[in-house]
């Protein structure tokens, strides 16, 4: 018997042995965690595939662990470009857990709910002047706070978009307009004007009617109107944010 192939196959043996004992472990919560990521994006994880799905989960992980530790004991984390990057990386992650902290600890009172759902069903008239900078919408306020009409205003500027001749849904229109009329009362005129495809707008709400939309039962829709109300709460408190910084609002 010739010794030397069988040593090397028990060689090369060993070596895989250890190579697959090396493999990283990972944590339960880690695979978890994706599959918790994966449904509430709307996935659904078939309970008779989900050993089949954890394993791959476990795999890529571990193949990720493995080419992570690669990388550290080349030193690229000490390399100035890349730890440059992973500083973008890290402000970018943490604004987009610190969204979802502010989404999950975001309460909504059911009276607020049901005033939003006693809103849709109406349709309202309004009249809207744009504005090219931040300056002419400041000086359009101020005309407005010493009494000139909101009429007056669009008539005495140039190149005005046509405001709707009649009542509306103020869904039809483009989201920023819809929310900013949303909470309005007849009379009112917008505080802030709403940024649009490069213009500034303000608009003035003229009257509200009942609609002839059938709106679904409150119950039914309640979910939809609450996640909207905190997708609107947290951008206002991110605004807060940046103002406090003296960051532009976006």
């Amino acid at each position: 018997m010739n010794i030397k192939p069988l040593l090397f196959v028990l060689a090369s043996a060993t070596a895989l042995a250890v190579y697959a004992a090396d493999a990283p472990k990972i944590d339960d919560a880690r695979v978890n965690l994706v599959i918790e990521q994966y449904e509430a994006t709307g996935g659904k994880a078939d309970p008779e595939q989900l050993p089949e799905i954890r394993k791959q989960i476990t795999q890529e992980l571990q193949r990720a662990e493995v080419l992570k530790n690669a990388a550290l004991q080349a030193g690229v984390d000490k390399q100035p470009e890349v730890q440059l990057a992973h500083q973008n990386f890290e402000a970018h992650f943490y604004a987009g857990q610190y969204f979802e902290y502010l989404k999950k600890n975001m309460r909504v009172p059911d009276e607020d709910l049901r005033e939003i759902y006693a809103r849709l069903g109406r349709e309202v008239k309004i009249q809207m002047a744009a504005f090219k900078t931040a300056e002419e919408v400041t000086a359009a306020q101020d005309k407005l706070r010493k009494g000139m009409s909101f009429g007056d205003l669009i008539a005495s500027m140039p190149e005005q978009p046509a405001s709707p001749p009649d009542f509306i849904n103020p869904q039809i229109l483009p989201p920023e307009f819809a929310s900013a009329i949303d909470n309005m009362e007849k009379g009112k005129i917008t505080d802030k004007a709403v940024e649009f495809q490069g213009l500034l707008y303000l608009f003035k709400l003229t009257d509200t009617r009942k609609g002839t939309i059938k709106v679904p039962p409150f119950e039914e829709i309640k979910d939809r109107l609450e996640a909207q109300r905190k997708d609107e709460l947290v951008r206002e408190k991110v605004q807060q944010l940046f103002r406090q910084h003296g960051l532009e609002e976006q």
